[in-house]
């Protein structure tokens, strides 16, 4: 099941990012043609949707997995874990976080469109900017932009902090559940342009409207 728009309006507001762009509004501003956008001309080429399918699903199952940091209330999965006494729950959820991080991660770079390169640096970025939280977690990102987790110290870490860090009230599960669904929808796009059925016509994507300048 994926991400309704419901959700993703949500996580968009909270972490103070633009979704209501279109695709062929952001390739007038910001490109001129489709290869700009996508990489080079795209005919018919099942290799290439096949591994843009790939990315989607990585990506979807990412902003899927990061969801369940962001409920609130008392069936929250923070909520559970103080009344239980135990953070067993969260540290499986965070492995999984990682597991789809890190795919997702990898079909970017093995793309060659400049969204490819430009979704792969955002990753990087919202990571980078939450390094110190992450490592108090036992997470550490690695040269190529994945990250690796340290089980035992993900165990030792103490609830609040992983709740400030991964919970609503901070913004790296906000921002990489917005960034998650965003890369599907690109992916899909670039899928439809592999497989020659892009409609320049447009359909929305909210895509960024302008580069490196994501977060409001």
């Amino acid at each position: 099941m994926r991400v309704t728009d419901q959700i993703l309006n949500a996580t968009a507001r909270r972490a103070g990012v633009p979704v209501n762009m279109s695709l062929v509004d952001y390739l007038n501003k910001n490109s001129n043609s489709l290869e700009d956008i996508f990489g080079e001309d795209k005919t018919v080429n099942p290799v290439g949707k096949k591994n843009c399918e790939k990315l989607e699903k990585a990506a979807e199952e990412l902003a899927q997995n990061v969801q369940a940091f962001l409920e609130e209330g008392q069936d929250s999965m923070f909520a559970r874990a103080k009344e239980s006494g135990s953070s067993e729950e969260i540290q499986k959820q965070v492995e999984k976080l990682l597991e789809h991080y890190n795919s997702t991660m990898k079909n970017l770079k093995s793309g060659d469109s400049s969204m490819d390169y430009y979704y792969r640096k955002m990753l990087q970025d919202v990571a980078g900017e939450n390094s110190e939280a992450l490592k108090t977690a036992g997470i550490t990102i690695k040269k190529d932009g994945t990250l690796s987790l340290d089980k035992d110290k993900l165990k030792e870490a103490d609830l609040d902090s992983l709740e400030k860090l991964f919970g609503p009230s901070g913004t790296f599960s906000d921002k990489v559940a917005f960034l998650g669904e965003q890369i599907a929808d690109s992916a899909r796009a670039n899928g439809l342009s592999y497989s020659g059925k892009y409609n320049s016509s447009g359909n929305s994507y909210g895509l960024p409207g302008n580069k490196y300048e994501f977060w409001a």
